[in-house]
């Protein structure tokens, strides 16, 4: 399917299935009109409408942008220093667990997008899940910090969960995964 960014939104009035032929519409009707478009790009361009090809191309970008990757890419240097001081005072175990292993952020809310984060703990290594995007039925994207690299976010991670990861830095991936 495509990206999914919106779909949370739209969800609670349609189900997955009718949001499927939803999509197929609207990609079948952007086709056509992108056809036209084409066909009379000389007559559009002439008559001024201008417009209406700036409407096409942000079509495009808002139906197969992947807003998540962009948002995880800007944010990740920008807010990395309070990220790294956030893994040194869990570390520190200077936060409190508010329910199994979550932990409300009292400082740098906005690290996380529901500013909460999520600590796996070994007795040598460490993962600390920040939230870029907590889906309901669409996935989570989340950026992680692993001291243990790759392999033990597969291992404390359900393999099947995972759809992407790719690392972003030494110890930090980016892992978008299913629900």
């Amino acid at each position: 399917m495509f990206c999914n960014w919106y779909s949370d939104l739209i969800i609670g009035y349609f189900t997955e299935f009718t949001l499927f032929f939803i999509k197929l519409f609207l990609l079948i009707i952007w086709i056509i009109f992108l056809v036209k478009v084409i066909k009379n790009f000389n007559k559009i361009a002439k008559k001024g409408n201008v417009l209406l090809v700036i409407l096409l191309a942000s079509s495009i970008l808002f139906l197969f942008c992947n807003f998540r990757w962009i948002k995880t890419n800007v944010e990740f240097p920008l807010y990395r220093k309070q990220r790294e001081r956030i893994i040194e005072k869990v570390k520190d175990d200077e936060f409190a667990y508010y329910f199994d292993k979550n932990i409300k952020l009292p400082i740098y809310k906005y690290v996380s997008s529901d500013g909460e984060i999520y600590v796996y703990r070994n007795d040598r290594e460490q993962v600390i899940s920040f939230w870029i995007y907590r889906g309901v039925l669409s996935g989570n994207v989340e950026l992680i910090y692993s001291s243990g690299g790759k392999n033990l976010i597969y291992e404390i991670k359900n393999n099947s969960e995972i759809v992407k990861i790719v690392e972003l830095d030494e110890n930090w991936y980016y892992v978008e995964s299913s629900n």
